[in-house]
């Protein structure tokens, strides 16, 4: 049975990856001052934007982001997915950060009632069977569980409960770390959504002290794993602290790291070719991305995203 896998534009997989396995996208739409963004994956445009946008004073600079709407989920299915593919599986960022699972949810209704009419039409008489996941995770850690399942569906005789049932018991494998270089930009999101504090963070003290926080993203929830002052330091005990739980061995032999920016200087950078010589010894693939727009435009220029799935 043929399987579309649908993921939103803030995954943080590579455009190659998404085409050599033949990803669907549900992009974001960021409303930046009065322009108006489609975040697609585009390496190129995405880099635009963190020249142009991310680098702007957030003080003055009213933004946001929304996710795909519920008819931009149906119009997707209906008229492109349902005839094509006999089931799908549409993976959200977490529904702690995002509407978009919600979205898809109620979509799935129309989706479910409507699909019939368009296969009979394609001659098709068989049912369509669509899934909505909660990763649970966002960014970098959103691309290893998308990665576990593309893995999964190359066993042609899985059945699609079963897909299911391993993916969210996948997800709870996965830590998910996050890198805030600009504090500002974080703040101007909470305080733009009525939010205090996210609970992690004191941004005021922070930005005070030159403090870059670590936090790590697990199963929908949020703690801080250190602070360090410096942008250097941080990262330094970011690959530190990944290395830890990587010794200990993974349940998928992957990392995904994204960048809010030009993914080519993190990799210059002593630190990273450090993590990365570390990595490689264990036998374990990295992959390396620019950051989501919509990631970007939520964290802040030079933010790090960097998830795996422990054993």
């Amino acid at each position: 049975m043929k399987t579309a896998v649908v993921i939103d534009s803030a995954c943080d997989l590579s455009t190659a990856y998404i085409q050599q396995h033949r990803l669907y996208l549900l992009p974001n739409k960021l409303i930046v001052g009065n322009q108006i963004l489609i975040d697609n994956r585009d390496a190129n445009l995405t880099l635009a934007f963190y020249h142009r946008y991310a680098t702007a004073q957030p003080q003055n600079l009213a933004a946001m982001s929304e996710p795909a709407t519920v008819g931009a989920i149906v119009d997707l299915f209906l008229n492109r997915l349902v005839t094509v593919h006999d089931r799908a599986i549409l993976i959200t960022i977490s529904q702690t950060r995002s509407e978009l699972f919600q979205n898809a949810t109620e979509a799935s209704f129309s989706i479910v009632r409507g699909y019939r009419e368009r296969r009979q039409q394609a001659g098709l008489n068989t049912p369509f069977h669509l899934n909505v996941l909660d990763s649970r995770t966002v960014f970098a850690g959103q691309a290893v569980l998308t990665h576990e399942v593309v893995r999964l569906l190359q066993n042609p005789d899985l059945p699609f409960g079963e897909l299911r049932r391993l993916a969210e018991a996948f997800r709870r494998y996965i830590r998910c770390y996050i890198l805030l270089d600009d504090l500002a930009h974080v703040y101007r999101q909470a305080s733009d959504k009525g939010e205090r504090s996210i609970g992690f963070l004191n941004y005021r003290m922070g930005a005070l002290l030159g403090l870059k926080p670590v936090a790590r993203f697990v199963d929908g929830e949020t703690e801080l794993v250190l602070k360090a002052r410096g942008f250097e330091r941080a990262l330094a005990g970011l690959f530190e602290q990944a290395n830890l739980e990587i010794d200990q061995g993974l349940r998928s032999p992957l990392v995904v790291l994204s960048y809010a920016g030009d993914p080519q200087w993190l990799r210059r950078q002593r630190a990273f070719i450090d993590f990365e010589r570390h990595v490689r010894q264990w036998g374990i693939e990295i992959m390396v991305s620019v950051m989501s727009a919509t990631g970007g435009l939520y964290l802040g220029p030079n933010a790090v995203s960097l998830a795996f799935a422990v054993a």
